[in-house]
C-alpha cells in the first residue's frame, strides 16, 4: 500500500506498527484463564522463619496455609496438588519468592505437612489459580447481622497502692527512699 497518496498518512503509518507490533508481542502477554497449571518443585519454610514478616507485612506462623510466590498478586488463593500421593491443599499468597532456580512455590509447614513432602525437603508439585483477590475486595465478608456484644458490668478499680504507700510516708513522715532501706515490714495500721 503506498501511504504517500492517503490524506492521513502519518496516521495510518502509526496504527500500522501499532498492530504489526502488537501481534508481534502478544505472546508475551499474560492469559487470563484461571485454569493454567504450573508444574515444578516447592519447598518449604523452616522453623527458624517463623514470626519473621512476610513481603505483605503479615507475620509469618508455621501452622499457617500461606505461600510466597514470585508474580501472582497477595491474596489470591492456589491448589496446590502433590501428583506422587493425589494430596491438594489450598493456600494464600502473602509473601515473594522462592528465588532459587526451577522452584515455583514456598510454602508454609502445614500447607507441606498436609502434602506430604515434609520429609523430601522439595517436590514436584502442580499449582493452579483458583481465585484473584481484588484491591477493591475486602478478604472477607461480613454477615449482614452484626454480631451482638455481650453487655460489660464495669467495676470498681483497684486501689491505688502507691498512693496508699506515700500517704502513710507522710503520715509517718519519712522519707520513701528511707522506708525501702529499712528492714521494716510495713503494717496496715501506722
Amino acid at each position: 500500500m503506498n501511504f504517500s497518496k492517503l490524506k492521513y498518512p502519518k496516521v495510518l503509518r502509526t496504527a500500522a506498527l501499532c498492530v504489526a507490533l502488537f501481534s508481534f508481542y502478544s505472546h508475551l502477554l499474560p492469559t487470563a484463564t484461571a485454569q493454567t497449571v504450573q508444574k515444578g518443585k516447592a519447598s518449604f519454610y523452616a522453623h527458624k522463619f517463623s514470626g519473621r514478616r512476610t513481603a505483605n507485612g503479615e507475620v509469618l506462623h508455621h501452622d499457617s496455609m500461606t505461600c510466597a510466590h514470585r508474580t501472582l498478586p497477595f491474596g489470591t488463593l492456589l491448589r496446590v496438588k502433590n501428583p506422587a500421593n493425589g494430596r491438594e491443599v489450598v493456600v494464600r499468597v502473602n509473601d515473594r519468592g522462592p528465588f532459587v532456580r526451577g522452584r515455583i512455590v514456598d510454602l508454609s509447614r502445614a500447607a507441606a505437612r498436609k502434602l506430604g513432602i515434609i520429609a523430601q525437603g522439595v517436590a514436584v508439585v502442580e499449582v493452579q489459580q483458583i481465585e484473584k483477590r481484588s484491591p477493591q475486595h475486602p478478604p472477607f465478608i461480613l454477615e449482614a447481622e452484626e454480631p451482638e456484644l455481650p453487655d460489660l458490668e464495669l467495676v470498681a478499680t483497684p486501689p491505688d497502692l502507691y498512693g496508699e504507700w506515700l500517704e502513710r510516708m507522710k503520715q509517718r513522715n519519712t522519707l520513701p527512699s528511707e522506708e525501702l532501706k529499712s528492714n521494716r515490714i510495713p503494717t496496715e495500721n501506722p
